[in-house]
Parts: C-alpha cells; structure tokens; sequence
C-alpha cells in the first residue's frame, strides 16, 4: 500500500532497541449537492441527500528501523468503523504485510481515494475486494510490480456488503515504456474467492456520487456456488499534464452466470503538473501543484472526464452507466475542491429504467 504523502510528525527519537518516529494523518471528504435532476421512474425510487460527509478519517503511522511499518486508521464519518490495521516488513526485497490492508486488485482500486480523477470510484471497481483480513506480498523489478495476498473476513462492495469472503488475489503490473513525457502502464489482475457457505453470490456497481442511492446496479443473487473469480485487465498512458486510465474487469459465478464492467477516464492538469507513479504498486499519484496560493500562486486546476458501464444481466440482474466531468482545484498539498456532473441510467432487470442527472461540490482535506 502507497505511503500517504501528507503526515504530521507526532514524536521521532531514538531508544536503546533503535529509531522510531510516530506519524498522525487525517482525511475528510464532504459532498454537496447542487442540481439534480430525475427521469424515468427516479422520483419515487431514488433517495437524495444534500449533503454526505463521506470521510472522515484518523489514523497514525510508526516507522521502527526503517524495515518496520505499523499502521492503524479507522473512519468516523459516520459510525466509527476499523480501516486500516497491518504490520509491514521491508527489510527484504519482498515486502511483507500482515493484518487488515486493501487487496491487491485492479488499478482504480489502487488510487487513494484523495488522488482519483473524479470525485468517486469508476463503478466497474466495486465489482472487485475492498479491505481484507490476510497477508501479502509486494515485490517490484525496474519496470515491474508483483503483489498477491491470502485473505479471510473480507467483506468489500461485493456479496450485498453482509458476508465475509477468502480470497486468493494477485495482481501483476508493468511499465513498459517511460521518459521524460510519461510513460505507459499495463497490469492484470485476478482473485479466487469464496463467500460464506449458502450465502450465494451478488455483486453491485456504483452510481459513483454519494448524494444518490437506488441507481447503482445490482446482480441477482445467485444461490447454486458460493465461489467466483474476478479478471481484471488495465492499461495507463500519460503524456506530460494528460493522463488517460482505462480498464475491463469480469466476474463469473462457479457454474454461472458471468458480469463485466468497465471504463475509460482521463485528466488534464491544465496548470502543468504531472501526477506520479509508482513502480513498486502499479499506481499513480495526485496532484501537487506547482504554485500553492500559500505562496501567492493560483494553484494547479484539472479537467477530468470518464465513462463507464457495468453489465450485471446475465442470470437477471441490472445494467448501469455512468458519464462524469469533473474540474478540480487544488490551492494547496492538502486540499481540493471539485466540481463535477454526472450522468447516471439503472436499467432494471424488469424492464424499468432509473436515470438522474447531478452537479455537486466536493472539498478534500488531508495531512
């Protein structure tokens, strides 16, 4: 898992079994609606809020002989709840974590949730795991980044967010061509997975804005296996301030039916900075901007656009679609203020069609 960038030191200091130093960082996320707009039959089957505070995280990071890594976050937005909880060790080429920790899936899953284009996830990604359970393995060549991990308790976006899963997930990513320009990416990624015994299977997309519920597809459960596996294929390109994401994941049900999502997204930072990547976790980073108007400039400005669609039809499920634009504003390292519309359709598995239109405001705090 990515290092956050921003962190403020409570202690460092030296003791007689060696260095140690003590970090506390915090994330808060807020949505505000702004227009709304709703077809079809939306207006007795959506909900609305004008506000969500998404986020709101804490969590502390202790550094021990610069091989030892424990860190622990938990999200009080809402009813307090266990994010992060793992213990990291990088004394060996491979790297080794143990505890509660995202699983290696996919390359929208990998961008912190402070670093995605627009203001949510692509809908195609809930398909995938979220946080499980496990150990892992990260391991990374020139060009090259390797990680794989064993999971129980892993209950994600999938299997109705109620019961827990294992899984055996790896993920493989590859640069194969990079300068000073940019560079391209290529990854895959795939994971075997076992939900609790009778509880079937039933995966979920997204209507990517946390302002809306009841336009986010949804699978039929399927009741015949309680195993299926995830296939995920991504590729990036960045071309100086351009950066374009596209990715293809399926699931397919043990004996069943099989679904797949997928997207294509891109960003220009219109101001000229150039988000990062990183080898090691087949991922990029955000925007730092070049002229903070703690400094007396204006801050980096990014346009972002992104389509996407999830066919959960197969076996009588739903199919959803999502357009999105999004302009961001980051004054400084620590914040960012987006505006973005999006474009959403739920076409029901009963012939019914849900679809909405929205403007909303997001503001970002982390450090």
């Amino acid at each position: 898992m990515p290092p956050n960038v921003l962190a403020y030191e409570l202690t460092r200091g030296e003791t007689q079994y060696g260095l140690y130093d003590v970090q506390a960082y915090v994330r808060v996320q807020d949505d505000a609606l702004l227009v709304k707009s709703l077809g079809g039959d939306a207006p007795a089957t959506v909900d609305i809020r004008r506000n969500a505070l998404r986020r709101a995280r804490l969590g502390l990071r202790l550094r021990w002989h610069d091989d030892w890594y424990f860190r622990v976050a938990g999200n009080f937005a809402h009813r307090p709840s266990l994010r992060d909880l793992w213990l990291e060790y990088r004394g060996w080429p491979v790297r080794v974590e143990l505890g509660r920790f995202p699983e290696p899936f996919s390359l929208g899953e990998s961008i912190n949730s402070t670093d995605t284009l627009l203001v949510a996830r692509p809908s195609p990604t809930f398909l995938g795991p979220d946080y499980g359970f496990g150990a892992g393995f990260n391991y990374r060549g020139d060009n090259w980044g390797l990680s794989s991990g064993i999971f129980s308790r892993s209950a994600g976006y999938a299997l109705s967010g109620k019961y827990p899963e294992n899984a055996l997930s790896l993920r493989g990513t590859w640069r194969p061509l990079r300068g000073e320009l940019g560079f391209l990416h290529l990854g895959a990624s795939t994971s075997f997975r076992e939900t609790a015994i009778g509880s079937g299977v039933q995966l979920f997309g997204s209507g990517e804005t946390a302002l809306l519920s009841g336009l986010s597809p949804r699978s039929s459960l399927q009741l015949q296996s309680d195993r299926y596996r995830l296939l995920g294929g991504e590729s990036a390109v960045r071309l100086g301030p351009v950066l374009v994401l596209a990715e293809y994941i399926q699931a397919h049900v043990s004996g069943g039916p099989s679904w797949s999502g997928e997207y294509v997204e891109a960003g220009w930072s219109l101001t000229g900075e150039r988000r990062s990547y990183s080898t090691r976790y087949g991922t990029v980073g955000g925007i730092t901007p070049n002229q903070p108007v703690t400094l007396g400039g204006y801050g980096a400005w990014e346009l972002a656009a992104r389509w996407s669609a999830t066919d959960l039809r197969s076996g009588g499920g739903d199919r959803g679609s999502v357009i999105s634009l999004g302009l961001n504003w980051y004054p400084a390292d620590s914040l960012r203020i987006s505006l973005a519309a999006q474009k959403m359709r739920r076409s029901l598995a009963d012939g019914t069609e849900r679809d909405a239109s929205v403007a909303q405001l997001q503001f970002q705090l982390s450090f």
